[in-house]
């Protein structure tokens, strides 16, 4: 078996080209190249002359990931429902504080992934969830989860950062250091992608947040931290990118001189892509998302609504969003193999390009002198908001397509919505550079079609 190939004669990428060009009777070879929105040259075939001598070696080791619900203000029966129809792991946003314990009654806690999000109690939630692990008798180290706290994407959205950003980040450092395996920071570098920036951009934004914190705290490393990355609809560049933070990370984490082996990276479908009208297009986006994830080496995965722009709460729109992922694992095995597209000459180069990419945006940064002086030139905003401008233009010119958008559209469907709001925005008082708000590719197009149909009622 070892010399299977041997009585094949290899062949170099110049008479692979040379076959293909005879292939295209005449036309040139260059008609088959393309260039992504972030500026990297596409070829139509690859081989290891393309790749780094690097090319093969696995950027992740596990296999499996963590199929996370977002409840919003749940009750404990909306909890059970979740964990007992395929979640196993939660993300409770905005729960008072005092119900943690009626929220997760009849929980084993010690057995799923817990994490929460609010904007204004992070730390009594903190304190809150302690108290219920040792009400319980258990051990330190049993407990997973994270808390989604990233004050420099929160100031990031308000328009000003908190003044004592670093006191309270010590704070609840030093709090959550009672629960060892439970992650105090998650970075949300899935809003980048929301905002309307490319791939690149979004890596470049994650690892210059990611070295900001690390300067400032120096107790903190990779099992402290996750990493949350939206996910497009590019399917291949987005296996890439997810193999690519790995090793981004990697490098950041080496220059502090912190253990990078523990990183979690969190997977989330983009808003971005996600349409109003043909809502249950939006599954199918989804799905392609969720495999780019998987194949990309996510340890979390957590799917969106796919009717999030019309309706808050669906219990039907959640469970079939967790089925996106039981599928994948349990009908097509993508949970059985740890890195399946290293050695794929393609994406060897996509996740290359996109490291190389992402780097030189990231040193821009850094001669800036970091992320947080970044923001205050609006040297970060204008790059996305450039991007995300560029986006829309194409969408709008028919360049780029979503369908149920501006691609086959039902004009005969008619929706109740409600009209969304931008998140992130922000009011005058205080405001100290630029403001970014999550906004969907079709949502202008959509919005007036929807005020049209209300017209003619």
């Amino acid at each position: 078996m070892d010399h299977l190939f041997d009585e094949f004669e290899s062949k170099t990428l110049r008479q692979w080209q040379e076959k293909i060009i005879s292939d295209l009777k005449g036309k040139d070879f260059n008609y088959l190249k393309w260039k992504s929105p972030s500026g990297i040259e596409v070829s139509p075939i690859y081989n290891k002359e393309s790749v780094s001598k690097h090319a093969g070696e696995l950027t992740h080791i596990h296999s499996d990931w963590q199929i996370e619900q977002t409840l919003e203000t749940p009750q404990n029966k909306e909890v059970l429902d979740c964990l007992n129809n395929g979640a196993n792991a939660l993300l409770i946003k905005d729960c008072p504080p005092k119900q943690i314990k009626k929220i997760l009654k009849d929980v084993l806690i010690q057995y799923i992934e817990v994490s929460f999000y609010s904007k204004n109690n992070i730390e009594t939630i903190l304190e809150e969830f302690i108290q219920l692990v040792q009400k319980r008798n258990l051990l330190s180290d049993e407990i997973r989860g994270c808390l989604h706290y990233d004050p420099l994407m929160e100031g990031l959205k308000n328009g000003q950062l908190d003044p004592e950003i670093w006191k309270k980040f010590k704070i609840i450092q030093n709090k959550s250091s009672l629960l060892i395996g439970f992650r105090v920071l998650s970075i949300q570098a899935h809003e980048y992608h929301n905002f309307g920036a490319n791939i690149s951009q979004e890596l470049a934004f994650a690892i210059a947040q990611l070295s900001e914190y690390l300067s400032q705290e120096d107790t903190i490393s990779s099992k402290n931290i996750q990493i949350s990355l939206g996910i497009s609809t590019n399917y291949f560049f987005e296996i890439a990118k997810f193999r690519a933070i790995r090793l981004l990370a990697k490098q950041i984490f080496g220059a502090y001189e912190r253990e990078d082996s523990s990183l979690q990276i969190r997977a989330e479908t983009g808003l971005r892509s996600s349409t109003m009208y043909d809502t249950h297009v939006n599954l199918l986006r989804a799905t392609s998302q969720s495999m780019s994830a998987a194949l990309g080496g996510a340890n979390i995965l957590n799917v969106n609504n796919f009717n999030q722009a019309i309706k808050r709460k669906d219990a039907h729109a959640e469970r079939l969003g967790r089925n996106i992922s039981l599928i994948l694992k349990d009908e097509s095995y993508f949970n059985k193999v740890s890195d399946p597209s290293a050695g794929s000459y393609y994406i060897e180069y996509l996740t290359d390009e996109l490291c190389h990419q992402a780097w030189k945006l990231f040193q821009k940064i850094e001669e800036k002198g970091g992320w947080i002086k970044a923001i205050k030139e609006d040297f970060i905003q204008k790059e996305i908001l450039k991007n995300a401008e560029q986006q829309t233009a194409h969408f709008q010119s028919g360049e780029s397509s979503l369908l149920g958008a501006n691609l086959f559209p039902n004009e005969k469907e008619k929706i109740v919505a409600e009209l969304e709001k931008k998140s992130g925005e922000t009011h005058s008082k205080g405001i100290e550079f630029i403001t970014l708000y999550s906004e969907r590719l079709s949502s202008k197009m959509e919005l007036e079609r929807l005020n049209n149909q209300n017209k003619d009622v």
